[in-house]
């Protein structure tokens, strides 16, 4: 085992590819939509879809991450997706390309943000200790957050140039980060889906079952409980609240921070108060966040929403893998986990595509806000009533 068991060149890696599928692939775009609808490159309603278009490219990500590692390994289906994702970026760099081009371009990013959800932090995880295994996850999870800071800093200054400028930028960082961990991903091979045998939930049991399904149905409303604030916040400070767009940046930068820190110490409270203690916590904590718009606009309020919001969007991530693992073991994770980013993305998916419709034609997203605060209220019960105890904690294969 490596002298520094949590930061390593596997960790960086994982760290990386969540980075590019949802950082970079997802979230940087949120901090575009306003340029883009000021620039005139999109009216109000395509900017709208155009977001939810890749909520629906991920409904598909999870589905087509299990068929492929039946015929490559799990290192070569993550570099795909990384090239993929960064390509959607640079060949949105065309202005003057159809409205179809950009649908099929963020399709694609929403596809390769889930397969690199669904395969790289299982992938990671599984390589390290048992008893850092919530810290390490959330190294790999603030990859998430480390993308949201990055465009919420970037693209600001970029757009000052050009929103071209802001489409490659975003496309060089992910492209960047594609070759810097290229090769950790050639040690993952071992671990490819086609050359083990088929894990099955037949094994699970009753309480095991019980577990898994209320996880999941908490992680299937946690994602309505953060698309406003992954849709619609920039938008809404701009053009609702008719602060500037580096206020907007700003914003975003600050949910992206909380982001890139939120798995962090969310893995450092699981390992310490348990996952489940920490699971409570963490999702109370993200609808006082989301709440707060509803309460008060004042730039503080704005502020610890951003914060509190962006700590808990991949915290709660990092927490319910975690959660899951604990539940099914190592054998069954990748399984389970695949069927949660599923659920989660049909989840997304079909209410982001609600909330983005009726965004185009609300005068407020007040009432986005408080869709999503009951939702994950519905996310706390539904961890409040899993079992305090676990199946056997699954023995590891350490980072040698």
């Amino acid at each position: 085992m490596q002298s520094n068991p949590i930061f390593n060149r596997y960790s960086f890696a994982g760290l990386g590819a969540t980075l590019i599928g949802n950082g970079i692939g997802r979230f940087a775009y949120i901090a575009l939509m306003p340029a883009l609808i000021q620039a005139g490159w999109f009216r109000v309603e395509d900017a709208t879809y155009l977001g939810a278009a890749t909520l629906i490219g991920y409904i598909f990500g999870a589905p087509a991450a299990n068929f492929l590692i039946r015929y490559f390994t799990v290192g070569q289906v993550i570099r795909v997706s990384m090239l993929v994702s960064s390509i959607s970026y640079l060949g949105c760099a065309f202005q003057d390309a159809p409205l179809a081009w950009f649908y099929v371009l963020r399709t694609l990013a929403g596809v390769a943000g889930a397969m690199l959800m669904v395969l790289a932090p299982p992938v990671i995880v599984r390589m390290h200790s048992a008893k850092v295994k919530t810290r390490v996850s959330g190294v790999v999870f603030s990859g998430i957050g480390l993308g949201a800071m990055l465009s919420g800093t970037l693209i600001p200054l970029l757009i000052y140039h050009s929103v071209v400028s802001a489409w490659i930028g975003m496309g060089v960082v992910a492209f960047v980060t594609t070759v810097l961990t290229w090769n950790a991903w050639g040690a993952t091979e071992p671990l490819s889906g086609s050359r083990s045998a088929p894990a099955t939930f037949r094994n699970m049991s009753r309480p095991q079952g019980m577990t898994v399904l209320l996880i999941l149905l908490a992680y299937t409303f946690n994602a309505i409980g953060y698309l406003p604030h992954t849709l619609f916040w920039v938008d809404y400070i701009v053009r609702e609240l008719g602060m500037s767009f580096v206020s907007g940046g700003l914003y975003w930068a600050t949910f992206g921070i909380g982001a890139a820190i939120g798995p962090v110490l969310t893995g450092f409270l699981g390992d310490h108060a348990g996952v489940r203690r920490s699971l409570l916590i963490a999702f109370s904590l993200k609808a006082l966040g989301v709440s707060l718009p509803l309460i008060s606009t004042h730039p503080l309020a704005l502020f610890f929403s951003s914060l509190l919001v962006g700590i808990f969007t991949p915290g709660t991530v990092t927490l319910v893998s975690t959660y899951t693992l604990e539940s099914v073991g190592y054998e069954l994770h990748t399984k389970a986990w695949s069927a949660m980013t599923l659920s989660f993305a049909i989840s997304q998916g079909v209410v982001g595509f609600i909330m983005a419709y009726y965004a185009a034609h609300l005068s407020s997203y007040y009432i986005l806000f408080a869709v999503s605060a009951c939702a994950l209220v519905v996310s706390i019960a539904c961890i409040f009533f899993t079992p305090p105890q676990q199946g056997s904690e699954p023995v590891s294969q350490s980072v040698s």
